[in-house]
């Protein structure tokens, strides 16, 4: 038993002489070093903007202690160090200009298509005031990036003097749309009718002019933040075709006559007069004067709430509050799926359907009145 424990011991001290002969082999790994590792200390953008800020279109100058150890490591190329901003790295934006003296590098702050759109839009999106707190901070690469005591840079989101403009014209032209749909026939029945009293409004043409003044706003709004001009999507472009293919299927259908008659058609020729029975058109009855916005749009011709009509004009403004929140969030028109597409085709074509019997009826009940 002895021999048995003294061989086990020899054992265990030789692993352990082993392992002790490898660990003095390898070299030990090197800690940071903040006293000679690259290391951001201020950045500062424009003298023009209030804090020294800086947003779209300014230049920023990053201050970086060790710099020269931050330009070793991209071979002495200074456009190769790359700018983040709240650890997002901005590809295809070069550094403009590099000091290894003072250990100072400047950036353009740029949109690129396809390089740095993304990163901008979450950079930018959801904005809560004209300016935003950032990190900012460079790396040799745009995968790591150096240390930085810059967390609270002012980075300008929205242009305050564009802003004031866009919410000035947009409250005009929202009360000045408004007045033209209270006072015009912009989203009324394009049908004269013959009792006095407004026209009725139209679900169809509400539907095509609320998407029309919707993608105009969110268009300059994200034109206005990002510079980006190329925002409008498929999705929203299938949007304004179902509003407008739904407005022109509704008029085509109120236009339509309400049937035909036989009318007496007397011709005189000298002394020979001539009595033939001819077949003409009967006249589309009139639709009835308004009642108000909702009632106008949510009833049909029994004068009570349709589900069909209720159901487009409810995706209507669902589709809008979405519209909305992802323009505000990302800055970007949203992508709305085909099944969501096809959901609103649906519902449009749900309402053309029941046009039909809608003006049939209305059709007999004036002709009954008359």
């Amino acid at each position: 038993m002895n021999r048995i424990r003294c061989t086990f011991a020899l054992i265990v001290l030789a692993a352990s002489s082993f392992v002790s002969a490898q660990n003095a082999n390898t070299p030990a790994a090197n800690p940071y070093d903040p006293a000679t590792a690259p290391h951001v200390l201020t950045a500062v953008g424009t003298a023009q903007h209030p804090r020294y800020s800086a947003g779209l279109t300014d230049r920023i100058t990053v201050k970086v202690r060790n710099f020269e150890k931050l330009l070793a490591q991209v071979d002495n190329n200074c456009r190769a160090v790359v700018l983040f901003i709240d650890a997002m790295p901005l590809r295809g934006m070069p550094a403009e200009s590099c000091n290894p003296y003072t250990g100072e590098v400047r950036y353009l702050l740029d949109r690129v298509p396809d390089q740095n759109d993304e990163e901008w839009h979450r950079i930018l999106g959801s904005p809560s005031g004209f300016s935003r707190n950032v990190r900012i901070s460079v790396g040799a690469n745009d995968q790591f990036a150096v240390p930085t005591d810059v967390t609270e840079f002012p980075l300008i989101v929205v242009p305050k003097f564009l802003f004031y403009l866009f919410l000035f014209l947009f409250g005009v032209s929202l009360l000045f749309f408004i007045y033209l749909c209270r006072t015009t026939t912009i989203i009324r029945s394009p049908m004269e009718p013959f009792q006095r009293g407004p026209r009725p409004y139209s679900l169809s043409r509400f539907q095509m002019a609320f998407w029309f003044y919707l993608v105009i706003a969110g268009y300059v709004f994200a034109w206005m933040v990002t510079g980006e001009l190329d925002t409008i999507t498929d999705s929203v472009l299938a949007l304004i075709g179902i509003g407008a293919g739904t407005a022109l299927g509704a008029a085509v259908i109120d236009a339509a006559p309400a049937g035909t008659a036989t009318a007496i058609s007397t011709t005189t020729e000298g002394a020979t007069q001539t009595t033939a029975a001819v077949t003409v058109p009967v006249p589309s009855s009139p639709p009835p004067a308004s009642k108000g916005f909702l009632t106008d749009v949510l009833s049909d011709a029994d004068g009570g709430i349709s589900i069909h009509r209720f159901q487009m004009f409810a995706w209507t403004l669902i589709l809008g509050v979405i519209f909305v929140s992802s323009v505000y969030k990302e800055l970007a028109m949203p992508e709305f799926s085909v099944t969501l597409l096809g959901l609103m085709g649906i519902s449009s074509g749900t309402y053309l359907g029941f046009k039909f019997p809608e003006k049939k009826k209305s059709d007999q009940d004036a002709a009954a009145a008359g």
